[in-house]
């Protein structure tokens, strides 16, 4: 299902097909500005004091994100005729995002895990070493046009599908098998190859359809669509790359390595009959011009030349920054540690304290090259005020720089989801008195439930807006139990419905197929005061008091009409038993009966004392 809807640079995301939320995100990243506008790109070059006319190294660092703000989120919903003007907007939470920055003819792409707040923020940066390319690349960035530089960005999120026909069935290793035979891990493919490549999985039948009492071939090219957005999501990366007789880079789609085991299966195909939660994936890019076309980019500002002095060698000097300056209002605390050589120096941020920390160390020298030690490893530990589940604090992997600043990116180790819990709009009350709604969050490695909260949903309940804040999000999945109590005189049975779930949990009151039955009284309604009618169906064949019975009353011509809607379970049974009572006016009623029992399979039925 592509529900995707791009207006005015920002996406929109359906929820679900009943439903009026719309996630949004950026459709194409952009530069971070500093004071004056200036965009957060900076091409670095060093070299020897000792040697003037030799390029030391160079680095090229840039800080992007996905900005998209709720004002221009409405504006840009308002100008597409795909959204309604009453649809509610809220930022797409990705359960993992990262962005890969790319200069093809000088280094190959180098990916960095994001922030995963709404504006995924991120801190990238590239090593170059060789003379050439450096005095290249400083040349090409004087102009944007002529900067090779992209950045591509890849977001995980989850999507609820609607009820499907159909099941895709693989073995996902035989499925990466084929892809490494057929493709390898070098060619550059785009979208149409991989429609190419679902399309030979099916008809090879490595990849199966699954379907019920219809012909599967009805199903190709919505499975194909589906097959190719479960390998775009697990087994593909995007990037840029030099195209022949193309004046620019050109996107597409390379084959990653990854281990197949590590794939969650419940998220790779659709189950019959029963709503799915998915991973999906978003692939927002842009070329360097585009990142900094609003931006106030001199070149002679963003190019640096440093000559470096004796003494820069014989100190490590690395300058700690945090991503985003202001810390959330929940964190209490920051600890960072950075180690060198085994020497260790710890720093903290905190509200009121979140200026840039200085670490200062000795120069390590190889004792072989006689050549400085560059590689600084660091991590950071993030203190809660209020805890997350039972979690009060998150940590971050064991990160490594070799350069003089580092960003610490507090939200790529914790993600906010604010979920909607509430009925769909054809929801019928009538059916069910109230629907219990309990949201479990579960970590992959730790099966036992780590939050659970219940909500009681009803016909006058608004929707529910539930956040939930949690370390290493990446990590988790979401369960939702529905349990359904029928309300009075209401044929359908009380059930309970265990789901995965998304930000978008949406009630659904029909259950299963419905036995319908259409109900027609003809009567003289001058002589007949009142028609009752109770209508039986027994829907299990194993258990004798499984009945579902439903009364209606039916008082007037204008009221002659009801319809019997019942949940069938077994699409065999069909029989409704009709037990039917008539009220006359008086007493004379000329023999006519007071009571009647009818059977009956059809979907209509006229009730008549004839």
């Amino acid at each position: 299902m592509n529900s995707q809807i791009v207006v005015q640079d920002i996406c929109f995301i359906r929820a679900d097909p009943d439903s009026n939320l719309y996630f949004y995100c950026a459709a194409a990243p952009s530069v971070t500005v500093t004071h004056g506008n200036q965009p957060a790109v900076q091409l670095e070059i060093f070299r020897n004091s000792r040697e003037p006319t030799t390029l030391y190294y160079a680095t090229l660092s840039l800080r992007t994100q996905l900005a998209s703000t709720p004002k221009a989120a409405r504006a840009a919903a308002d100008a597409s005729a795909d959204i309604p003007r009453n649809a509610i907007l809220m930022p797409l939470q990705a359960i993992s995002c990262s962005a890969t920055l790319d200069i093809p003819g000088f280094i190959t792409g180098q990916t960095s895990k994001t922030s995963l707040n709404d504006q995924q923020n991120c801190y990238l940066l590239a090593k170059l070493i060789p003379q050439d390319s450096i005095v290249l690349l400083a040349s090409l960035m004087k102009d944007p046009e002529a900067t090779p530089v992209a950045i591509s960005y890849k977001i995980d999120y989850l999507q609820q599908l609607p009820p499907a026909s159909y099941e895709l069935e693989a073995s996902w290793e035989k499925v990466y098998l084929f892809l490494q035979e057929s493709l390898g891990f070098n060619l550059l493919l785009f979208n149409v190859d991989i429609e190419r490549v679902s399309s030979s999985l099916i008809s090879k039948k490595i990849v199966t359809i699954k379907v019920r009492q219809t012909d599967s071939s009805n199903y190709l090219e919505q499975a194909g669509a589906e097959l190719k957005q479960i390998l775009l999501s697990e087994f593909f990366t995007a990037v840029f790359a030099d195209m022949p007789q193309q004046p620019k880079p050109k996107a597409g789609f390379y084959l990653q390595q990854v281990s197949v085991k590590d794939i969650d299966q419940r998220r790779l195909s659709g189950k019959l009959s029963l709503t799915t939660v998915v991973k999906r994936s978003l692939f927002p890019q842009a070329l360097f011009a585009k990142l900094v076309s609003d931006t106030d980019y001199q070149a002679d500002r963003v190019i640096t030349r440093t000559d470096l002095q004796d003494d820069f060698f014989a100190y490590r000097n690395v300058r700690i920054n945090l991503l985003t300056p202001e810390l959330d209002s929940n964190i209490s605390l920051v600890i960072v540690r950075l180690d060198y050589g085994g020497n260790i120096q710890q720093f903290t941020f905190c509200s009121g304290d979140n200026q840039p920390k200085r670490f200062k160390m000795a120069a390590i020298i190889d004792p072989n090259t006689q050549k400085m030690l560059w590689p600084v490893h660091y991590d950071f530990t993030i203190y809660f005020i209020q805890p997350f589940g039972d979690r009060i604090q998150a940590e971050s992997s064991v990160l490594q720089t070799e350069l003089d600043d580092i960003y610490l990116d507090l939200d790529s180790i914790y993600g906010r989801y604010n979920f909607i819990i509430g009925a769909a709009s054809q929801f019928d009350w009538s059916w069910y008195q109230s629907v219990l709604v309990t949201l479990r969050c579960s970590h992959r490695l730790q099966p036992a439930p780590r939050v659970s909260e219940s909500f009681q949903i009803s016909a006058t309940s608004p929707p529910v807006h539930y956040p939930v804040t949690l370390a290493n999000p990446d990590l988790y999945l979401f369960e939702v139990t529905k349990e359904y109590c029928s309300s009075l005189n209401s044929p359908h049975i009380s059930g309970e419905l265990i789901e995965p779930a998304n930000q978008d949990i949406t009630l659904f009151s029909r259950l299963y197929k419905q036995r319908e039955l259409t109900l027609c009284v003809d009567v003289n309604w001058n002589e007949i005061e009142q028609v009752m009618v109770s209508a039986s169906y027994a829907y299990c064949s194993t258990d004798r008091n499984a009945i579902l019975q439903q009364v209606f009353l039916f008082t007037g011509p204008e009221v002659a009409v009801q319809r019997f809607s019942a949940d069938q379970p077994d699409l065999k049974r069909k029989t409704i038993n009709l037990s039917i009572w008539f009220t006359y006016f008086s007493e004379k009623r000329g023999g006519k009966p007071d009571y009647v029992e009818i059977s009956t399979d059809q979907n209509s039925i006229d009730i008549n004392l004839n």
